[in-house]
């Protein structure tokens, strides 16, 4: 008989609240670190956001090397100059600083630098399966402390970064159980500065990493309340963060929320929605999570019929309508509309750059590409990918 087994990616440690990015300095020289490398990208820069843990590392007198060259969506290139330029500094640990992208580029950058000199990013690709070179072992890695500065990715306590490889237009990803940060410093006040359609578009991939984890075909109950937990926490604070910027109490809901959407997308993965998603940046991009918070209520529509007593637990999470199972699962799309609009973001794809000639290219993507859909709980073919794209359009 086949044994069924959880299988668990939990983050190394984790430090949450105000001030917790101020922890950078003493945390790296408790580890040994005498020199840190630090990865963050221009706008966070020019927002005064490294200053501080730049400060940090000084105070604790820790050498520091700032690469403020990030890139968003980063691409293979962006990756490989980053690891080049960690050898060269002489560096022996890693700060991230930033959103998905800064902390996706110094987690690949970290897999880089730990393996042979020659390796490079796109050499590390899980879709190559068998022929991707060998994720470097875990002591080799350099120690890495990731803070956000968004509450979106969940980048800070996942395994994988996402890279776009722009030859061939698809968003591959790199990692494994052992590239998740060494430390997450989750600070909210770093996100007190966050403009509208960011906080807007951040929170909306938390929700639908939290959405996608849950109804998702892999089994781990232990994860399900916490889930639904920071479903409910983005349903109540999202429209405040974007409507109020500086409102603490939200910005922290939306920070915790959003590292459990990381935690439970480690374990769990994804569906539909990320595979949808991916293409719609590298083909014609769009931004990652407004991506996502078009595509999901056609998903979760699509996938109904195969998830109606998550998607009523879903509904009640977001504060929906009561009623039968069945209705409650049937309100949970629209939750997530009424969501979207009332943070303000657009609810087709024509209205953010799109053109339907895309359509066919980026369904073919989606489902030969993308491995995100493996545990949609709906079958898809490029058909169906085809027409969730032309429902969005």
């Amino acid at each position: 008989m086949a044994m069924h087994t959880a299988y668990y990616i939990f983050p190394d440690q984790v430090h949450l609240g105000f001030g917790a990015a101020h922890l950078v300095g003493q945390i790296l020289k408790a580890e040994g670190g005498q020199h840190a490398f630090v990865i963050a990208d221009p706008g966070v820069a020019s927002a005064g956001l490294v200053a501080p843990i730049l400060a940090s590392l000084a105070e604790a007198g820790i050498a520091h090397t700032p690469y403020i060259q990030v890139i968003p969506n980063p691409d293979c290139a962006s990756v490989d100059a980053a690891a080049d330029a960690y050898r060269t500094s002489e560096a022996d640990c890693i700060v991230g600083i930033g959103g998905g992208s800064a902390l996706d580029t110094a987690k690949a950058a970290r897999i880089i630098v730990a393996g042979p000199q020659e390796g490079r990013v796109a050499e590390y690709a899980y879709r190559l399966g068998d022929k991707a070179r060998p994720h470097p072992p875990q002591s080799r890695l350099p120690f890495y402390v990731a803070i956000p500065t968004t509450a979106g990715t969940g980048a800070e306590v996942t395994p994988w970064a996402v890279i776009t490889d722009p030859d061939e237009r698809l968003k591959f990803g790199v990692g494994g159980p052992h590239s998740v940060p060494n430390m997450a410093l989750i600070d909210p006040e770093l996100m007190l500065t966050l403009p509208a359609f960011l906080t807007a578009a951040t929170g909306m991939d938390a929700l639908t990493h939290c959405i996608e984890a849950y109804v998702s075909t892999n089994e781990n109950p232990a994860l399900d309340p916490m889930i639904l937990q920071a479903i409910a926490q983005i349903g109540r604070s999202l429209p405040i963060a974007v409507a109020q910027p500086a409102n603490r109490a939200a910005r922290r809901d939306m920070a915790e929320a959003a590292m459990i959407g990381g935690i439970a997308i480690s374990s769990k993965w994804l569906g539909a929605c990320h595979a949808l998603a991916h293409p719609l940046s590298s083909f014609a991009n769009v931004q990652h999570g407004l991506a996502n918070a078009i595509m999901l209520p056609h998903v979760m529509r699509y996938n109904l019929p195969d998830a109606i007593e998550r998607y009523a637990r879903v509904n009640d999470a977001l504060g929906g309508p009561a009623g039968t199972t069945h209705a409650r699962a049937e309100s949970a799309a629209l939750m997530v509309e009424q969501l979207r609009h009332g943070i303000g973001l657009p609810a087709r794809l024509r209205d953010v750059g799109v053109s339907e000639s895309l359509i066919a290219p980026m369904a073919r993507a989606a489902y030969e590409l993308d491995l995100n859909w493996w545990t949609n709980p709906r079958a898809v073919n490029v058909q169906v990918m085809a027409q969730l794209y032309r429902e969005a359009f």
